[in-house]
């Protein structure tokens, strides 16, 4: 999904206007069971209205906002997260079908104190989003401690819960594709982990047909730390790999870039490498992300994970314009 196709597929929804409706479904902590929300009608417009414009200060309206496969992800501000991965496990609900038929919470058999969070879902029966929002400590009162309000003029003990609800949002679902606001909820919950892991395993296969290394299992080691997993994960489309460099090739750059000069071990031989060290192995990583680059115009050597690559034909556009 392009950023342009964000924003179209956004707009093609918020702009019926007057013909859409929001439903507010909570999902249920451990059992992750969804039930609708009976709110009532004046203030579900007040809620619609808040959450539109809040996806227009989040995504529609911010300038410079690019959007990046959640698998080739790197360390770029101002980026949207396209999920091209499986879903994890704990995020299941999300695919599910939200209608009419959809349980309803219960005051009598469901706690607010119980809700994890909430599914959003604006539009009208051709074009939907549904926003996921991620419930924090402050949005639900009475969860812990002691609450008092006022009353006759002085505080009371208030024994209900209170459901707070700010614009705040940590993902949409448009056009059949998840955006996340960013990778940190994803990072720690919903099984996330076990995602990426799959997926780094995936991609380390790449690494041992090349056999460059005289054992991945340095790196298998570090993959739980999901940071670093979803490192590994994006060799899949590594200019290195993809480019076919040889491995000699590799190996010389290895013993040369300063940023690499002996944090390397070799062979006997001298045509594998050997990781070491835990500094060794993420070097390893960023090598094959290619962050190691140099400046024609002032031969100054740079690491960088965010990059964009400028074709031949996009440097004559620059030059011809």
């Amino acid at each position: 999904m392009t950023r342009n196709e964000l924003i179209e597929g956004l707009n093609n929804v918020l702009n019926q206007q007057e013909q859409l409706s929001t439903v507010i479904f909570a999902v249920l902590k451990e059992t992750l069971i969804v039930k609708k929300l009976n709110i009532h009608n004046d203030e579900i417009n007040h809620i619609q209205n808040m959450f539109i414009a809040s996806i227009s200060d989040k995504i529609i309206n911010v300038e410079e906002q690019t959007i990046i496969k959640v698998s080739e992800a790197d360390n770029r501000a101002n980026t949207v997260f396209e999920y091209d991965l499986d879903l994890p496990e704990g995020l299941n609900f999300y695919e599910s079908a939200l209608n009419d038929q959809t349980e309803n919470f219960s005051f009598q058999n469901d706690d607010l104190g119980d809700i994890d969070s909430l599914i959003i879902k604006i539009g009208t029966e051709e074009h939907q989003i549904k926003l996921f929002k991620k419930l924090s400590s402050v949005e639900v009162f009475g969860r812990g401690g002691f609450s008092l309000w006022p009353s006759n003029n002085r505080l009371e003990r208030f024994n209900d819960k209170v459901l707070r609800l700010t614009p705040n949002f940590n993902s949409v679902l448009v056009d059949n594709t998840y955006v996340f606001l960013d990778l940190k909820l994803l990072e720690r919950s919903y099984g996330f982990h076990e995602v990426i892991v799959r997926e780094a395993t995936t991609s380390l296969q790449l690494v041992e047909a090349l056999g460059i290394l005289d054992s991945t299992q340095g790196i298998i080691d570090l993959l739980g730390k999901t940071s670093f997993a979803r490192k590994v994960v994006k060799i899949r489309y590594s200019p290195v790999i993809v480019r076919n460099i040889p491995n000699a090739q590799i190996i010389a750059f290895t013993k040369t870039h300063p940023a690499l000069l002996n944090k390397m071990r070799y062979s006997d031989d001298g045509e594998q490498i050997i990781l070491h060290t835990k500094i060794a192995k993420e070097l390893f990583i960023k090598m094959l992300d290619d962050a190691y680059l140099t400046s024609e115009l002032t031969a100054q050597h740079y690491e960088s994970t965010a990059k964009d690559v400028v074709e031949d034909e996009e440097v004559e556009e620059v030059v011809n314009a």
